[in-house]
């Protein structure tokens, strides 16, 4: 599966890939078709990619639900970051999401363009009535990404901003 925009694919990465990506992140991105000219993987993101290996792992079937979705810049055909999908709805309708762009991209508008391309597959779910989302209080770049796709700041911890994204409703 793979869900495209104007200018990015998404695709989720299954638990092979996702080990692989652990193992020779380089060798991911051949085996994907992709050109490998994506910096190294950040600690704090291969323990993301082994908490979602994880996850995957536990529940295969929902694997598209539990892991990162790889957003691969059509043009230069390279992997510039990841949404990372933290489970299926909640029982309050809730999907929780992350996401991060490789620096030398950031600024152009593609996180942005990921997500308006994820949030309506999400919103497919039936279960699906808001998408999650935190931002570091100092990220204003991601607060920027979240106040375009309509997101409204509804809690605040010591360190974080929580941010919903409503499901539209829909009238008869």
């Amino acid at each position: 599966m793979k869900l495209q925009s104007l200018r990015l694919d998404l695709a989720p990465l299954t638990a092979a890939e996702l080990s692989l990506a652990i193992n020779d992140y380089e060798e991911l991105q051949r085996q994907l078709g992709l050109r490998a000219i994506s910096t190294p993987l950040d600690e704090e993101m291969l323990y993301a990619m082994r908490v979602r290996y994880s996850k995957v792992l536990q529940d295969q079937e929902n694997y598209l639900w539990l892991t990162n979705w790889a957003i691969i810049q059509q043009e230069d055909q390279c992997i510039i970051g990841f949404i990372i999908l933290k489970g299926r709805p909640n029982e309050l309708g809730e999907v929780i999401v992350g996401y991060v762009v490789d620096e030398e991209y950031r600024r152009k508008g593609y996180a942005t363009e990921a997500l308006q391309t994820l949030i309506p597959w999400i919103f497919s779910h039936p279960g699906a009535q808001s998408v999650i989302a935190d931002t570091e209080k100092d990220n204003v770049a991601s607060h920027q990404v979240l106040k375009h796709l309509g997101a409204q700041q509804y809690r605040e911890t010591e360190d974080l901003f929580w941010w919903r994204i409503a499901k539209k409703k829909r009238h008869p």
